[in-house]
Formats: structure tokens, sequence, C-alpha cells
């Protein structure tokens, strides 16, 4: 599919978005944002607050409500901004401070809190990776009576409530993919069609490796969950999981990142790039393909060359399957304004409108069942591969040692990129480490 845009504006949302409910008039609003220090939590704050409202609204009490996220994209920042926007046209006296840490510090952070007592009032957490921690942990409020009175709770999918015996501690607004990003002048110049299998994509690889111009592949490669997940869509196409791992199978998919490594696909530093490194490899125009997700579709209007996304490549026989991912949203369980974050998550991020919002600004896919079929999503070429993704995706195991096996795996496909480990000492090592945590962890696949 190829597209050169992907409409950002706001005022495209209002035309079309906007138009499931009736929104203040944005000329009624005006906005603030400053940095905050975070100091030695490598993190930033941002402070939105926006004015509107009638006379009762703006004589009410200010508050705040602190929002933690690791997002680093444009995209994804552009989208909480814009929904916090609308949340302000019914809240105009709650300022909304957006403080980013690190990717690997906030789940540490949340932990770190539940014996001191504090932590934010909303978090946006990696749900897949560290949900039996968190929600074990007390680092979160039971959202149960939330969900169980919320009006639209019949719009989503069981899979966007994530709850253990205890309780429902977070809930999925949206859901991210991985597909292919490719940069179709590359292509066309090459007359190279777009790939749908491992095996067309090393034929274009090597026509592109053999042109000389740009580099082949960019994909994260880092030895963390993020470089496991977007290597395991080779082994889901196979029919095998975390659960059903057999060591012949992983040594010959490692075996291919190897390869590709040898054959001057994929630069070695891949090993330890996360994925908005590998984006930004892809984004500034020197690279033909890229393995990527779905939040990244916000930047494609920025950039000088003409994308297009096709499903990850199917390996061997089978069908693209992925694991889905997308953050959780929680209530921090030390908030003292429970009732108020839970009004900004159904507000600011349930909502379709907010949903519609998000899905213009950063690409990300609205979990709403009653969104299915809307125009936004089913008439942009660019979005289809992923949408078509979500039709096909595998279980996450439901482990408490979920994050280590991903761990495990990450470590594995880092070792093999940089080539500090052969294809079969890295497969025998994680294929006996995640089995390991398995019997340790127990759940399921």
């Amino acid at each position: 599919m190829v597209q050169r845009s992907f409409t950002r504006t706001l005022a495209a949302v209002a035309a079309g978005a906007l138009a499931l409910a009736a929104c203040g008039d944005s000329s009624d609003e005006s906005s603030d944002e400053t940095v905050a220090d975070a100091g030695d939590d490598n993190a930033s704050a941002t402070t939105a607050a926006s004015g509107g409202g009638d006379a009762d609204e703006e004589a009410g009490e200010a508050e705040t409500l602190t929002v933690w996220t690791y997002y680093v994209t444009g995209g994804q920042i552009d989208a909480l901004e814009a929904q916090n926007d609308l949340f302000a046209e019914t809240h105009p006296n709650v300022t909304i401070e957006h403080v980013q840490l690190p990717f690997d510090q906030l789940a540490s952070r949340l932990l770190a809190g539940v014996s001191t007592g504090d932590g934010p009032d909303i978090v946006f957490d990696n749900v897949v990776v560290d949900f039996p921690t968190l929600a074990a942990s007390g680092a979160l409020l039971d959202l149960t009576p939330y969900w169980d009175g919320y009006a639209d709770a019949d719009q989503f999918p069981d899979s966007a409530v994530w709850r253990n015996d205890e309780g429902i501690y977070n809930v999925m607004s949206y859901t991210n993919l991985l597909a292919m990003f490719y940069n179709a002048d590359v292509l066309n110049e090459l007359g190279i069609e777009p790939p749908s299998t491992i095996e067309e994509l090393e034929t274009a690889m090597a026509a592109v490796r053999d042109a000389g111009e740009v580099t082949p592949l960019a994909m994260s490669g880092v030895a963390s969950p993020e470089g496991a997940w977007l290597f395991m869509p080779l082994l889901l196409s196979t029919g095998m999981n975390y659960c059903s791992l057999e060591e012949p199978a992983v040594e010959e998919a490692l075996s291919t990142l190897g390869r590709w490594v040898d054959e001057e696909y994929l630069p070695r530093e891949a090993a330890t790039w996360d994925q908005a490194d590998s984006w930004q490899a892809f984004a500034a125009g020197d690279v033909a393909f890229g393995l990527n997700g779905n939040w990244n579709l916000g930047e494609v209007d920025g950039l000088s060359f003409e994308v297009g996304t096709t499903q990850y490549p199917a390996n061997g026989s089978g069908d693209s399957v992925v694991f889905p991912g997308g953050e959780g949203i929680g209530v921090g369980a030390f908030t003292d304004n429970a009732d108020l974050a839970w009004e900004y998550i159904e507000s600011a991020w349930m909502s379709a409108d907010a949903s519609l919002i998000n899905f213009q600004a950063s690409g990300q896919i609205p979990t709403r069942g009653d969104l299915a079929d809307a125009p936004e999503l089913t008439e942009n070429e660019l979005v289809a591969p992923f949408v078509e993704a979500a039709s096909s995706t595998a279980n996450w195991p439901g482990s408490e040692n979920t994050a280590a096996m991903q761990n495990a795996m990450g470590q594995a496909v880092s070792s093999v990129i940089s080539g500090s480990a052969s294809p079969a000492d890295a497969a025998s090592r994680v294929v006996s480490d995640i089995n390991s945590e398995i019997e340790a962890g127990g759940g399921s696949c």
C-alpha cells in the first residue's frame, strides 16, 4: 500500500472524527505548554492547560493530574496533547502534567513508589510485559468499579481489559501492531514489488544491496523485549510461540538474522537499536525497508520520500502473524484524584472522539468495536496492513515471567546480530532460559 501522506491535522479530525459527537469550539480554548526539569530521573515533564467551558466550570477548583508515559515519537506525543485538549473542553480547570520516563525505567519507578506511597495519577505502562508484576505489586488501583459502571464497556474486546484474580488494573484504548514500511521511491526505481514473504524480502534486499545506494533493512535488535517483539514473527509464522519453542526452529530463525547481517542487509549496529532508533534510520531516507509499528504513521507526513506499508512478511508457508502491542492505561494506587483520573481515561482515551484523534495523530489502532468501520481507518492505504494484522495475532504468555522470557529472546537476537554468539549457541541458551522461566512462572500461553 502506497501513500505519500498520513493526515495528522486536527482540522481533519474536526471534519470527520469529531462529527461523531459535538465538541467545544477550539476558538474558545487557550493553551500553554512548559517543560519542567525532572532532575536525576532523566524524564521530561510537559504541562498542558486549556481554557474554555462555562462560568460554573471556570469557578471550580483547579486540579492537576500527573500522567506518566515512555512516549518518544512525535505522533504519540501530538496525540496525547490533542486528547488533553479534548479533555479540557469539559474540564477546563484541570492541568495535565505529562512526565516522560525512559522506557526501561517506568515500571521500576512505579514499583519503587509502592514503598514510599507515591506515584502518578495515570500511567501508560508496557502491559504485555509488566502487567503481572505491576498488578500484583500494589502500584495500580483496581479499576473494576469504574469499568463496571462504564456505559461503553461493551464496545471493547476482552483483550483490551487486563485483569487478574483480584481485579482490573489496565485498560487499552488502542493497540499497536507490527508491519513493514518501505521506501516506495527506492522500490520503484529498482522495479521491486513489495514483498509478502521472507523469501521475497531477501530477494528484494539483495537487489537493494547490489544497487549500492541505500541500506536494505532497519529493525530493532536490542537486547530487550523490543528486539524480541520484532524477531518473534519469524517463529509465529511457523506456529511456534514462547511456550512451544523448539531449538532447531529457533536456531533457523536466528540464522536468518545472522545471514541478513553477513549479507549486508541489516547493519550490525541494529543489535543496539530500539524501535525509535530503527525508525529514525528508515525515516532518514537511506533505508529501503523498515520493520516497525503503526505508531510511526503519524510521522509519515514529514518524510521526504514516498512511503508504503505491507504486512510483516510471512515466514515459510505460514501466514503473517505478529504479537499485539500497545500501552495499558492505569490509575496509580496512591492518587488523591481517582475519580478524576478515571474521567480523564474515559474522556481523553476511551471515547470515540479521543480514539479517532489518537489514530489521526499517531496511527495507533482504536480497540473500540464501533470504530472498526470508521472511514478514517478503512480508507487509508497506509494503515490497512496494520488493520489486517489485527486479525492474525498470537497470544502472549499468561505467565508472571513473560517479561523475563522476552528479555531472554531479546538478548539472543542482539547477540546474533552483534556477532557475539552463533545462532546455534544463542538458540540453545534462549530455549533453556525460556523453558526455565515458564516452569518458574506458571500460567499459560
